[in-house]
């Protein structure tokens, strides 16, 4: 970023363009003001006299506040904003790739259905070839029953405890992005924001299926279908910010649409994650490891929805 100063404006110069500014010079002391109301003029440029950590510079960028630090870090509307989603990772690695994990979730959820492997691929955005390879596992292991032949052949879930506990052992997440942030209403949040989907999983969700778990956090886990950087721009868009301190939500990148394989919708509107879905986000909560056996124990051979 360059400041080109009184030309005859002063103006930011960043890739794709050029902007007027106003550059205001503050301390700590005013910072701790801006960042206390949150706003200040968009076209203001802030020259801050001290170094940024990233959980102040994230407070910046989502309040839309273009800066300058004393150890030349600089920010301005509409450039990548500082990363502050972290990788977080589960004790066991998950042997399920998306398209068959999305296929597996509606096993689990729909238990009675008989399903060729054309309209499992179909209703789990998946292929053929990637449900036909899923239900000869599950066959081989007594969880599906064949019926018929050829093109005609159905399967329907002969198990549906036994499945949804293999389902725990296989599709829990080994790895994803998560990123905390402050919301104004978190229980107001909508089904969308700019563009991306937002689902209510894990402790939160289940307690709206009607099969409530205690886990160690009462914060909400969200799954937004995004990547990495789409979900840094979402506390922003919903009128909060990103932080770690005194969070009280968490945003999961979904990016595999895995919670919007047949999700539910609340009466308020709000998007239900699947009940598969939502045991295998217990895995991502505190004490996660037990609240799924509970949850596992409550749904039984019960389908929901």
């Amino acid at each position: 970023m360059e400041v080109l100063e009184e030309a005859p404006e002063t103006a930011v110069i960043v890739p794709g363009g050029a902007f007027p500014v106003e550059v205001t010079a503050v301390g700590r002391d005013e910072l701790k003001t801006i960042l206390a109301t949150h706003q200040a003029p968009r076209a203001r440029l802030l020259v801050i006299d001290a170094v940024l950590d990233d959980d102040t510079a994230a407070r910046l960028e989502d309040a839309g506040i273009n800066y300058v630090d004393a150890a030349r870090r600089a920010w301005f509307s509409g450039q990548s904003r500082t990363a502050m989603s972290r990788e977080a990772r589960t004790r066991a690695p998950r042997s399920l790739r998306a398209g068959s994990l999305r296929l597996a979730q509606l096993l689990a959820d729909h238990p009675g259905e008989p399903w060729t492997e054309r309209s499992l691929a179909a209703r789990g955005g998946s292929t053929p070839v990637t449900a036909h390879s899923l239900l000869n596992r599950l066959e081989g292991e007594d969880l599906v029953e064949r019926r018929g032949r050829g093109r005609a052949t159905k399967r329907r879930v002969g198990d549906p405890a036994g499945l949804r506990r293999w389902l725990a052992r296989n599709g829990r997440p080994s790895r994803v992005r998560r990123l905390a942030c402050f919301v104004p209403d978190p229980s107001g949040i909508p089904s969308s924001v700019i563009g991306h989907a937002i689902v209510l999983s894990g402790a939160a969700a289940a307690e709206r299926l009607g099969l409530p778990v205690l886990t160690a956090t009462p914060r909400p886990l969200l799954r937004v279908a995004a990547g990495q950087e789409e979900l840094e721009e979402i506390p922003a868009a919903l009128g909060g910010f990103r932080t770690e301190r005194g969070a009280n939500v968490t945003l999961i990148a979904d990016p595999d649409k895995l919670a919007l394989t047949d999700p539910g919708e609340a009466p308020d509107g709000r998007l239900i994650a699947p009940p598969s879905r939502v045991m295998l986000d217990l895995y991502l909560e505190p004490r996660g490891e037990a609240a799924a056996e509970v949850f596992l124990d409550l749904w039984g051979t019960k389908e929901i929805g």
